[in-house]
């Protein structure tokens, strides 16, 4: 692991209604803020809020890969072959995230509390996933292998 990667965990995200998030724990006498599953659920891929984010999927119900990358220093692009759905700031509020499905929190990790971090999200398939899970809906299960999905968290 190079010096500037903190955290680098690859996971397999079950994605049900098309989306998954990342959430913080909120702490007593924190301002009420929304939860990942209240921000828009548009066309949008990925909406970010104060210490939330809502990631879209392109199909409704697979298994994702999903990586998450906190990193000091330089951004570092994906893959090749990954889009970049966009880049944000992104403002922490416990910095106590967690990974979340429709189900709960998948995996945890932290970030610095009250900081500033560049988040970029990346996905590989999403120009085929919708017509590929249309084909395997019942007829493989669980499908996986549609998308895949890098996370990075850049300290300001």
């Amino acid at each position: 692991m190079a010096d500037d990667v903190l955290v680098r965990e690859s996971i397999m995200v079950p994605i049900d209604r098309s989306i998954f998030g990342l959430d913080e724990e909120r702490s007593a006498g924190e301002p009420d803020r929304p939860y990942w599953v209240d921000l828009p659920m548009d066309a949008e891929p990925v909406r970010v809020g104060q210490a939330v984010v809502r990631v879209m999927s392109k199909a409704e119900s697979h298994d994702a890969s999903v990586t998450i990358e906190v990193r000091r220093g330089p951004q570092q692009d994906a893959a090749p072959d990954f889009e970049l759905l966009g880049q944000w700031p992104y403002f922490t509020a416990s910095g106590e995230l967690g990974l979340y499905n429709v189900d709960g929190p998948l995996f945890g990790f932290t970030l610095r509390p009250a900081s500033e971090y560049v988040l970029r999200v990346w996905r590989k398939g999403g120009e085929t996933a919708a017509e590929r899970y249309a084909e395997l809906m019942g007829t493989v299960f669980p499908i996986e292998g549609l998308e895949e999905y890098v996370i990075q968290f850049c300290e300001g």
